[in-house]
């Protein structure tokens, strides 16, 4: 079968490495692809993630084209942030296929579409939240008021998957709102990803805890309220033991007004904070190689599925995480789950635990690093994927044809009642059988 994704190819984009290991696996087995790159124009002359394939960019129309008149099924691989994927949102809409969902709220990415769109996105936001919310969606006047109107009311999740004819998500925790838009198969599949230079799942279980002064715990990624990383401090902070005997390590984007709040927390509470600040993916191996313990904290919980903490579970580390959405779904003898309602005591209970007890904290990294390698498989992905690609296909035709007949309904001026008639339904039972499957 021949591919071709869309997809961010930047090398700060995990979604970009993601797709590298997919279509090496996908070509171990036979398959060919082409990747689209979908970053914003100006983003296009970044440096790409090493690919042993043909690598397109979004803007060259002749050459997108050709390569999909001759594939057998197109990959979108979608996520929450325009300028990454604003290229995949311009060819979605005129040759569907699979969406690879890896954020089930995507209310950024359909805000900065929006731009100079608004008749448009007012219609959409009417048609699946009601004509309310899409009058209170422009009204939003801060962050936090967007957010919690976006995790609570409008998600888009379905304005993204009604474009597509398949959906492959990560967790199975959104995936009401995936069935209720797209009629097309439906997949949960486990997010490959890897974790280069780390320690085998042999080795570490054969060593024994290393002697150090003080026990590393790090958060990685964009530093923003999402991260809770004034909840970790505070954690530490209200601890003796914690605080003589870890020491915490940001690495990502962080501002410079958040950093000197953070820094500001820290010093009032006697935590010992290091702030490394953005990071290339050697210092950011070696941040993590040299970390006890990964604080994969986030509240709201919006991802279908999350790099960092897969990254942690593989490179061995002991792994907290908030029970909620898809840190929920994992194993609970193989991470620690924090509530997001009680945060901080919580947290708090849980790295003295983790950091007063090196074999403790050993024998769980051990228990995620072997089920996280067994799970997060690219050769399973890429086997799932074709699959679906045939099945995809399969649906296509009748999805298209129920297409054409709900929009002649439409424009026939048919209620919503009369299209969910008796006789309407009963007629489309015919065609049961070809879209929905497995989630």
């Amino acid at each position: 079968m021949k591919f071709v994704f869309f997809s961010p190819m930047a090398t700060n984009s995990a979604i970009g490495r993601v797709t590298v290991l997919i279509v090496r696996a996908l070509m171990a087995q036979g398959d060919s692809a082409v990747v689209v790159r979908t970053e914003h124009e100006q983003r296009l002359d970044k440096p790409a993630h090493a690919c042993d394939t043909e690598l397109i960019d979004w803007t060259q129309t002749a050459a997108v084209e050709a390569a999909i008149s001759s594939a057998d099924a197109l990959i979108y691989q979608i996520g929450n942030n325009y300028s990454f994927h604003c290229g995949g949102l311009h060819w979605l809409a005129t040759h569907p296929g699979i969406v690879c969902l890896h954020d089930f709220m995507v209310t950024h990415l359909f805000a900065e579409w929006a731009e100079g769109r608004r008749a448009e996105a007012e219609a959409i936001l009417a048609d699946w939240y009601g004509e309310e919310l899409a009058e209170a969606f422009y009204k939003a006047n801060t962050a936090e008021s967007f957010i919690e109107m976006a995790t609570q009311s409008c998600p888009m999740t379905e304005w993204i998957c009604s474009m597509a004819l398949a959906v492959v998500s990560h967790s199975h925790w959104g995936m009401a709102r995936v069935a209720q838009s797209c009629a097309g198969p439906l997949r949960v599949v486990p997010l490959p990803y890897d974790a280069p230079s780390c320690t085998s799942a042999m080795s570490l279980a054969a060593s024994p805890p290393p002697q150090k002064s003080r026990v590393n715990i790090l958060t990685v990624g964009h530093v923003n309220p999402n991260k809770r990383v004034d909840s970790v401090i505070r954690a530490i902070g209200s601890s003796a033991l914690l605080r003589d005997t870890v020491s915490y390590r940001l690495c990502g984007l962080i501002g410079p007004q958040v950093e000197q709040s953070l820094s500001r927390l820290a010093r009032d509470l006697g935590v010992q904070l290091v702030i490394s600040g953005e990071a290339d993916d050697a210092a950011l191996q070696q941040a993590m190689n040299e970390a006890d313990i990964a604080c994969c904290l986030r509240w709201p919980s919006l991802e279908a599925a999350s790099a960092t903490t897969i990254e942690g579970l593989l490179y061995g580390k002991a792994v907290i995480v908030m029970d909620a959405a898809f840190y929920s779904e994992l194993p609970d003898d193989c991470v620690r789950k924090i509530s997001p309602f009680n945060e901080v005591a919580e947290l708090t209970e849980v790295l003295e635990e983790l950091c007063g007890n090196a074999a403790t904290r050993q024998a769980m990294a051990h228990r995620g690093q072997v089920w996280a390698e067994h799970t997060f498989s690219a050769p399973n992905y890429a086997r799932e994927l074709a699959n679906l690609s045939v099945s995809a296909a399969a649906a296509q035709p009748v999805l298209s044809m129920v297409g054409t007949l709900v929009s002649t309904l439409d424009r026939w001026g048919a209620s919503p009642a009369l299209m969910m008639s008796d006789e309407i339904a009963d007629a489309l039972q015919l065609f049961q059988g070809h879209g929905q499957a497995a989630v």
